[in-house]
């Protein structure tokens, strides 16, 4: 297929967004598209671009969306390439691709995807800027849940402009693991539930719920350990509050984990604390992983959990909720194998790379006109 992509990636740590945007160019070159990427000079992307399957790969200073110098050069490389599409993967990329398009000879159009569920309209926000950028700086986005989708149109985009194309990952990437390693490198005790969540350490992941959701089991008489694997700048604050709660033998801070495989394995429940998020592809990994979930009902996790269905959602902001939809996993496993099993089933059908990749050219045969 004769078609190029230039994608535009500005985050400087590897995140669930760098590593869909991994699989989408890896799907998308196995679809005779060519992809260029540019990423941020000195990022965890340029740390891993030799695992990427991009074409070409430039890494510019990226300093905020107004960075009329990296925009200039990112319309060269249009230029040069003849790039027709010019797909933004982060809100300040959404900028520079738009002031790209306005230094390019070529006129590319601008294709946004957005991940994140909070208002567009956030404060902090100078508002009239961002009614120009969601209104007119962008000729198509990328919803990737339906509460996303709902968001921008609040926000004020119209409905034609909106595509929701779900997230997806690669199921072999969790599949078959062996958790048996782990429970003795980690001294498992028979009768214990290892309870376990793979994210960043932000804000609105709200890992302080999980772990006053964990100090509620325990208190009701269950035996279980709470594994964070992960980083970020909150992990200082987190190990902080786990030593104050006398928690620091049941709470276990993992690190930053490339493979996942053993890990979802080793996991006897999935818990999510979310208090806001797009969707959340650590949720599928455990789907495929076979691994049972207990998740908060923010953003477009409900998409994934349905309650009972393929997993427990319980109200976000509320470890006491949270800790009993643990509770009831932990006293009902057949029920929740049942469950993890369904899960897998609806991942399958609707959550893998191959189908988001699919998703993604569609729009972008559309903009074409094709």
């Amino acid at each position: 297929m004769d078609l190029r992509v230039l994608h535009i990636d500005t985050e400087p740590t590897w995140r669930g967004g760098e590593n869909q945007l991994g699989l989408l160019i890896g799907e998308l070159s196995r679809r005779g598209v060519t992809s260029v990427l540019v990423g941020k000079k000195g990022s965890a992307l340029e740390e891993k671009v030799q695992k990427l399957e991009a074409k070409e790969a430039f890494f510019l200073p990226l300093r905020g969306e107004f960075d009329i110098l990296s925009a200039r050069k990112i319309a060269r490389i249009v230029d040069q390439r003849a790039i027709p599409i010019i797909h933004s993967h982060t809100s300040h990329a959404h900028t520079l691709a738009f002031l790209a398009k306005l230094l390019s000879h070529k006129r590319p159009k601008v294709l946004v995807t957005r991940r994140v569920d909070f208002d567009i309209y956030k404060k902090g926000t100078f508002k009239p800027f961002t009614f120009l950028k969601y209104r007119y700086m962008a000729g198509h986005f990328i919803a990737i849940s339906e509460r996303i989708r709902d968001v921008l149109l609040q926000g004020g985009v119209p409905e034609e402009k909106i595509s929701l194309v779900y997230s997806g990952v690669d199921p072999q990437r969790v599949k078959g693991g062996d958790g048996s390693s782990l429970k003795q490198r980690y001294k498992v005790e028979k009768g214990e539930t290892v309870l376990g969540n793979i994210s960043y350490f932000a804000d609105h992941k709200a890992h302080e719920d999980a772990i006053a959701a964990l100090k509620i089991v325990r208190e009701r008489g269950h035996k279980a350990r709470l594994f964070l694997a992960g980083h970020g700048e909150r992990e200082p604050h987190l190990r902080n509050l786990v030593k104050a709660q006398g928690l620091d033998d049941v709470v276990t801070f993992l690190g930053y984990w490339e493979e996942i495989r053993d890990l979802l394995a080793f996991f006897d429940l999935f818990v999510v604390s979310s208090r806001q998020e797009g969707l959340s592809t650590s949720i599928i990994d455990a789907f495929f992983a076979g691994c049972p979930v207990v998740a908060t009902d923010a953003g477009g996790i409900p998409e994934l959990v349905k309650d009972g269905l393929t997993g427990l959602l319980r109200r976000k902001g509320d470890p006491s909720s949270l800790a009993e939809g643990i509770i009831y996993a932990i006293e009902n496993p057949t029920a929740m194998k049942e469950m993890a099993e369904k899960a897998r089933s609806l991942a399958e059908e609707h959550f893998t790379a191959k189908r988001m990749a699919e998703g993604n050219l569609e729009v972008y045969l559309r903009l074409l006109g094709r």
